[in-house]
């Protein structure tokens, strides 16, 4: 009654492969892969042993069965070859006084760089994610809200605020972006977690 491990199946799949990054919660990108399932026949759910370019990188789990030729996703965990970072480059807080008086208003301008850096020696692709500000309440206001690059999406599942870049970047190459917003309230109101 001991336990053992036996392979059940090695196949050589398809693969597309993408990088996620989110800045403001990491400094990692996630390597990330659309898989193309084979002809011959159904993948079972379980621990999968995963090889790129004859090289182990890892495991990761198969969640459901997945048919002849369906495609599906597996997470293939942190890439060291590619850095993200996000920098503030700016805060400043505008306490203009009108004829000696302190504004009825407090504005504060946040500016921050998002960088990429692919230490790799082929071209990437990478999806980045950051966000902005999103006021629930009207006497919040989140004005001037500007992207060095547009996003490719706005609100990424439908996630107020949430953007999403899509670029390719070349190997050994930095990409950088600024995104930057006011945000506006009264003075005597403390507004928190910027």
């Amino acid at each position: 009654g001991t336990e053992h491990k036996v392979p059940i199946s090695s196949q050589l799949l398809d693969a597309e492969f993408e990088y996620a990054a989110t800045p403001k919660l990491s400094n990692y990108a996630y390597l990330m892969s659309k898989v193309k399932n084979s002809k011959e026949g159904q993948l079972l759910p379980g621990i999968v042993n995963i090889f790129l370019e004859g090289d182990f990188i890892g495991t990761s789990l198969i969640a459901k069965a997945i048919g002849a030729e369906e495609e599906f996703d597996l997470y293939l965990g942190i890439d060291e070859g590619i850095t993200v970072k996000r920098k503030k480059i700016t805060e400043k807080t505008d306490d203009t006084l009108i004829a000696g008086i302190p504004s009825r208003t407090k504005t504060i301008s946040y500016q921050y760089k998002l960088i990429v850096e692919n230490y790799k020696s082929k071209k990437i692709k990478v999806n980045l994610y950051d966000q902005i500000p999103v006021s629930e309440n009207e006497q919040i206001l989140v004005k001037n809200v500007k992207f060095s690059e547009e996003p490719a999406v706005k609100d990424y599942l439908d996630r107020k605020g949430v953007m999403r870049w899509e670029f390719e970047l070349d190997p050994k190459k930095i990409k950088e972006m600024t995104l930057s917003y006011t945000i506006e309230h009264p003075r005597n109101m403390n507004v928190e977690g910027l």
